[in-house]
């Protein structure tokens, strides 16, 4: 059938951009395509899904995963992935809830063995290693379980926006782990399509099913077939950072566990989030054109505040390091660092209050504990927009002895308004998870420069759901020139200043010293 499509296709088609993004996607969330990255192409990548919290224990099932590759030619990419997961099913399995840890990696290699003007054909193969795979399916604990994929997809070009893909693969398991069956030798064949209606936008769909083997484990623990389906969209934030968006009833991104459904019956859907990042000096840093540089009083503001993120971001390259302390032992550290423009990455470790006036059921742990996640900017009023908007991801836990940390997850967004080069005000809905806890809230704030040095910062965040009482904060930061350093005194009833801290309230007002410096680290740059 590609034979054919390739000889009774006349018009030609426009040759690929070279901005990665703009092209359409070489994986559809996990159905391998045809399609391949221009030579050079770094893509780095790092993701979530996640079943419906309602269900099942706790916040339900998640799986969190990344990977890179990297293109020496046009034709040719050598990549990594990485996953993990961690749950008790959220529906029984043989009347019982078992626990699954599946820790997987994947080293793999495509190449595009036929490129025509409609048709491409390219070749997978992968080895991947189940670094650890444990629960009672599995007859307890097994470590090192090596299995490995073959595919074969085929891109079919039906215009500039439009592509179809076939995807026939082979996907190799042990018949048996741990003295119990496992999936063995599975055949499946993939059918997608994706659709790009401009460079920044796409969207995806695709099926992948078992036609030989098995890949599904139903609720009486047998093997069977079924079939991963995925939909979703990929938004470009700046033509280097993508935003993909799906929902999926799978539970592997690798080549090899795309073809695994999500257990048990693969009936539950799982709602995705994948951020994409393709660095490379010569590519474009934003839609809006060359950013104008920012002024002294533009930069303090990409700082966040004491209960409260900016709606800015770091300029690229640029570092911010926070160390803070306070009454009732709080504590933290914070680092912050912006690869390209309107990204960043965020790092905190932090000691919740521990004041017994504090909801103790609200408190995920009064451990130390530590939040990582990406920030993105959509809208920035310094360029042209009429205001900022940003989104912020974390992702956390704290670690005992012997003892599994508790998971939080927590999303936030940012809008911001400079009325004048004095006054701020920001608007930040929140929402935080843990355990059977869910919280949400509606931060506002505002941010007035008395001086060059000094701002006055005060923010409240009335909170619903699981908690009922508003949180707030209010103080000064002192910018000490143009030094990089800065100085916060605040006051506040929240017993965290980052994360879902920020949302509980306590009954006493807690007072808090932060020192902060913001450096640039452009001379530890390797893109």
């Amino acid at each position: 059938m590609a034979a054919a499509f390739v000889s009774g296709a006349s018009a030609a088609v426009a040759e690929s951009s070279t901005v990665p993004l703009h092209n359409h996607p070489t994986r559809l969330i996990s159905l391998e395509t045809a399609n391949m990255n221009p030579a050079g192409t770094v893509e780095l990548s790092v993701g979530t899904m996640q079943t419906d919290p309602s269900k099942g224990s706790g916040t339900g099932n998640q799986l969190y995963f990344g990977g890179g590759s990297y293109s020496p030619t046009d034709r040719l990419t050598f990549g990594f992935d990485l996953q993990t997961y961690q749950d008790p099913t959220i529906s029984p399995i043989s009347g019982a809830f078992p626990d699954i840890k599946m820790h997987t990696g994947a080293l793999w290699a495509k190449y595009q063995v036929y490129k025509g003007s409609r048709v491409s054909m390219a070749a997978l193969a992968s080895v991947e290693n189940l670094f650890a795979l444990e629960g009672p399916l599995y007859g307890g604990r097994n470590e090192h379980v090596l299995i490995g994929a073959l595919k074969a997809p085929i891109t079919i070009k039906a215009s500039q926006q439009l592509e179809f893909h076939i995807t026939p693969g082979v996907s190799f398991f042990p018949n048996t782990v741990g003295g119990q069956p496992y999936y063995g030798t599975v055949g499946s064949i993939g059918l997608g399509a994706s659709y790009k209606p401009s460079e920044r936008l796409a969207f995806f769909a695709s099926a992948e099913t078992a036609v030989s083997g098995a890949n599904n484990v139903d609720s009486t623990a047998a093997y069977t077939k079924d079939t991963v389906l995925t939909i979703g969209g990929r938004y470009n934030v700046t033509p280097k950072v993508a935003l993909e968006a799906f929902v999926t009833n799978g539970a592997g991104l690798t080549p090899a566990t795309s073809v695994l459904t999500h257990w048990p019956d693969g009936d539950d859907i799982l709602a995705g989030l994948r951020l994409v990042y393709t660095p490379g000096a010569n590519l474009p840093i934003s839609y809006r054109g060359q950013p104008a540089p920012v002024t002294r009083r533009q930069a303090n503001l990409q700082y966040d505040g004491f209960t409260l993120g900016s709606a800015d971001v770091l300029d690229p390259g640029m570092v911010r390091a926070t160390v803070w302390g306070g009454s009732d032992s709080n504590s933290g550290v914070g680092i912050s660092f912006s690869p390209d423009q309107d990204g960043e990455i965020q790092l905190f470790v932090e000691k919740y209050s521990d004041s017994p006036s504090a909801p103790a059921a609200l408190v995920p742990t009064t451990e130390v504990r530590y939040m990582i996640g990406p920030k993105l900017r959509f809208m920035d009023q310094n360029n042209g927009d009429a205001f900022s908007l940003s989104g912020r991801m974390l992702f956390g836990r704290h670690k005992e002895p012997l003892v599994g940390g508790v998971g939080v997850f927590y999303v936030d967004a940012m809008a911001s308004y400079k009325s004048s080069d004095r006054f701020v005000f920001t608007v930040a809905p929140k929402l935080g998870a843990f355990g059977n806890i869910e919280m949400a809230g509606l931060g506002l704030g505002v941010n007035y420069q008395v001086s060059e040095n000094l701002e006055l910062i005060a923010e409240a965040t009335p909170v619903g759901l699981d908690g009922d009482t508003a949180t707030w904060a209010a103080g000064l930061r002192y910018n000490i020139g143009k030094s990089g350093f800065s100085i916060d005194a605040s006051a506040t009833n929240a017993v965290g200043r980052q994360g879902i801290g920020s949302m509980i309230a306590q009954d006493d007002t807690r007072f808090t010293i932060a020192l902060s410096k913001t450096f640039d680290g452009r001379g530890l740059k390797f893109w």
